[in-house]
């Protein structure tokens, strides 16, 4: 905050100390770029001890928190959201009017370029407070004037995340014996591991015929939830067996939750979601900008450090 900015910083990263935002904003410092990271006041990570960038505390809600820092850029990655469990209002709060916020500080410091991170959510026929929001956030991004590439991603992994995925995983460990699973676990699913959504960014970037383009970002494996229960467990060394519980009573027993509980991964929004096919057909990206992801297992490979089984 009142630093002087230099002409090389040319990127706003918001999102920069997430899952994927770390990881991104360290490939782009290492390929040469210059960053200016938008990190939320009270976050304890300061990316700037990370890789080459200089860090503006601020809040995407709040564009008076960092409207004043625009000097000198020209391109904005727009990875900044609130996902389930958060609630409803705050995913809100963040995804739409944060990305609104985004588009007015684009618009006065006169930098053209955003490449927004969306989510299959956004595309699902019946969408959960989450897919409500990321969708509204794309119609602000197209309408927006702004030289824009949106990008969709399915369900992100890789060590140590994402946080879905990081979730499910955990949950296979920590329960013994058996995995619940809701319904039959048929949903189609297209998990996308996390430096592939790097390389998105940075092809999106560079390529002049990502621009004014909603492209899917996914992995090179479509599979459905039972079966990525049954790799995750086969790739940790687990013993454990699925138990199917009927949809109604999974509707049932997560509205009871949802009343006594703040809100968390047990939710119907969050059932929604895993009761949905999730895939998303990449050929276009692939086809126009190079768009080459890695194989479940070649991925799996990476996450959990051997071979799938």
């Amino acid at each position: 905050m009142g630093r002087e900015y230099t002409q090389r910083l040319v990127i706003l990263l918001t999102g920069a100390t997430g899952y994927i935002g770390m990881r991104l904003g360290a490939r782009l410092a290492a390929a040469g770029e210059r960053l200016r990271c938008l990190v939320l006041p009270d976050d304890p990570v300061d990316p700037g001890r990370s890789f080459a960038a200089d860090v503006v505390r601020g809040d995407v809600s709040r564009l008076d928190s960092f409207a004043s820092h625009g000097e000198g850029v020209t391109t904005i990655v727009h990875a900044a959201a609130v996902m389930p469990p958060g609630a409803a209002d705050r995913m809100h709060e963040v995804n739409v009017r944060g990305t609104a916020n985004v588009i007015a500080f684009a618009q006065r410091w006169k930098a053209r370029r955003i490449v927004y991170l969306s989510a299959v959510s956004a595309a699902y026929a019946r969408k959960n407070a989450y897919g409500e929001s990321k969708a509204e956030a794309e119609r602000l991004i197209r309408e927006s004037g702004l030289d824009f590439t949106i990008l969709r991603l399915t369900m992100v992994y890789g060590p140590a995340g994402g946080l879905h995925f990081q979730k499910l995983v955990s949950l296979l460990t920590r329960v013994p014996l058996l995995c619940p699973v809701p319904g039959a676990g048929t949903a189609r699913l297209q998990p996308v591991f996390v430096e592939d959504v790097v390389q998105a960014v940075e092809l999106a970037l560079r390529s002049p015929a990502a621009r004014e383009k909603t492209y899917n970002v996914s992995g090179g494996t479509v599979l459905r939830l039972r079966d990525l229960i049954d790799q995750i467990v086969a790739s940790k060394g687990l013993r454990r067996r699925r138990l199917h519980v009927p949809l109604a009573l999974c509707r049932v027993g997560v509205s009871a939750l949802a009343v006594v509980l703040p809100p968390s991964f047990f939710s119907p929004d969050a059932l929604l979601g895993l009761t949905q096919d999730a895939e998303l057909d990449h050929s276009q990206f692939g086809q126009e900008c190079g768009y080459a992801p890695l194989s479940l297992e070649e991925g799996f490979a990476r996450t959990f450090g051997k071979a799938t089984a």
